[in-house]
């Protein structure tokens, strides 16, 4: 049978009913179209009706024999557009591929985990977009699974304030443009704090100290030096 018919029928619900009710429908047809005198457009007619209704029975049946599974992901951003290029990931199988606008997991039974889970990651670093999901796997041999991916805020800025003389500066009060966080440098200068951005993002950031204050942009995730008195 071929693979999109398979996929077609194998989404049928509950495909004995459908069977059942298929052979009533080929009967009744083929027994009108006998009384009015039309034997071979009756068998015709009682045939295709039957032949539709058997295909997603057999579907099921090729289906559960295979036990195969084909698992269509699709990425989404904050505003529903769809992604295309991302890297993606998953577990315990991993061997995706890019496949009618998205991507492609084939788990055979030997690959199958034992509590049917798989979980996907996935990541735009041009966009620092992020997104995670778990899907088990059930009787749906051709499931779809869509990712929806939110702004990673997950990195953090660290790094030393210092004076123009490359002295460390204690006390010095340092936060991201934008945000409320503020903390306070240690004797040694070092500080770190939420930089509420993704690895290499550009942010802001403000150090001050007795009215002199320092403002630059540094990737969030990366040790960063910050000269308090210097723009």
């Amino acid at each position: 049978m071929p693979e999109q018919v398979l996929k077609i029928a194998g989404h049928v619900p509950y495909p004995e009913t459908v069977a059942i009710a298929a052979l009533v429908l080929a009967i009744v047809a083929f027994v009108v179209q006998f009384r009015l005198k039309r034997r071979i457009a009756g068998s015709l007619a009682g045939i295709a009706i039957l032949a539709l209704g058997l295909t997603p029975l057999a579907a099921s049946h090729i289906l559960h024999v295979r036990n195969v599974y084909h698992i269509q992901v699709f990425l989404v951003r904050p505003d529903k557009t769809p992604i295309y290029y991302a890297q993606l990931k998953s577990t315990p199988v991993d061997d995706l591929q890019i496949s009618e606008g998205g991507w492609r997991l084939d788990i055979p039974p030997q690959f199958r985990p034992a509590d049917g889970k798989v979980t996907f990651s996935a990541e735009v670093k041009d966009e620092f977009l992020k997104g995670n999901s778990m899907f088990i796997l059930a009787g749906d041999y051709y499931p779809t699974v869509t990712i929806p991916l939110v702004a990673d805020t997950s990195a953090k800025v660290r790094g030393v304030v210092v004076d123009e003389g490359m002295a460390a500066v204690f006390g010095a009060a340092v936060s991201v443009a934008g945000y409320p966080d503020v903390v306070l440098t240690d004797k040694h200068g070092n500080f770190s704090l939420p930089a509420h951005a993704g690895n290499g993002q550009l942010v802001e950031v403000r150090a001050e100290k007795d009215g002199i204050m320092t403002r630059m942009n540094a990737p969030a995730g990366k040790a960063i030096e910050v000269i308090l008195g210097s723009e």
